[in-house]
């Protein structure tokens, strides 16, 4: 008897040595307002061979000596889960996979991994649970650098436009409203409001024998992405 106890005094002496300041830890009950957990507005990829992209997500602890290292999650999209045990990273956040669709997402049965040292002693916890985020919005992406083209012949100004998403399913699917800028002075101006075909493509022509600065802009929806091109150089 006397032998089994010196044995096991023996084992817990060197798993202290081998811990060293840190120990290990299960999750404790109660902890689920340790941290805030939000991921942030995002788009898809608006190239069709790119099937995925990231979701920022802000990870807060709340609870002074508490460090996030990671975490794992199930993600809802519009309140259905489309993926379980998913990996979130503070740095980066969580890979979204186009095919999930689009609205709000969130983030479920929320575990972290991380460190505690509300003890003094810094202590590894894995399977801490943490209550469930804040919800983002995710739009489809649209790749901007082909939206617009222009050429000129003379006065003749010819303007090509074309916008597209590409959807869950990954089909192309044309966007129906764009506008035309004009760069006078320092200040853009609308040159023209277009109505675009179903496949999100329009010819529109104009005179003009000055040089300007031209874009296209598209308005945010709920559906997809908005934003500029590049200013296209003077014609």
């Amino acid at each position: 008897m006397k032998t089994l106890l010196r044995a096991a005094a023996i084992a817990v002496a060197s798993t202290a040595l081998v811990a060293g300041a840190t120990t290990s830890a299960t999750a404790a009950a109660g902890d689920g307002a340790a941290a805030s957990v939000a991921p942030q507005n995002a788009y898809t990829s608006g190239f069709r061979a790119s099937t995925t992209s990231l979701v920022p997500t802000a990870i807060t602890p709340t609870v002074p000596g508490i460090e996030i290292s990671s975490l794992r999650a199930t993600v809802l999209v519009n309140g259905a889960p489309v993926a379980n045990d998913v990996f979130v990273s503070p740095q980066s956040g969580f890979t979204y996979q186009r095919a999930w669709g689009i609205g709000v997402v969130s983030l479920t049965n929320i575990v972290a991994q991380g460190y505690d040292s509300r003890t003094g002693t810094r202590t590894f916890f894995s399977g801490k649970p943490i209550a469930p985020s804040a919800g983002a919005q995710i739009r489809y992406g649209i790749e901007f650098r082909s939206g617009l083209e222009v050429k000129k012949r003379g006065k003749k100004l010819t303007f090509k436009v074309k916008a597209r998403y590409v959807d869950n399913a990954g089909r192309n699917v044309g966007i129906r409203k764009a506008t035309i800028q004009v760069k006078k002075g320092s200040k853009w101006r609308t040159l023209k409001k277009l109505t675009l075909k179903k496949n999100g493509t329009k010819t529109y022509t104009r005179r003009d024998g000055k040089k300007r600065n031209y874009r296209l802009v598209i308005t945010e929806t709920s559906v997809y992405q908005g934003g500029q091109t590049k200013p296209l150089r003077k014609l």
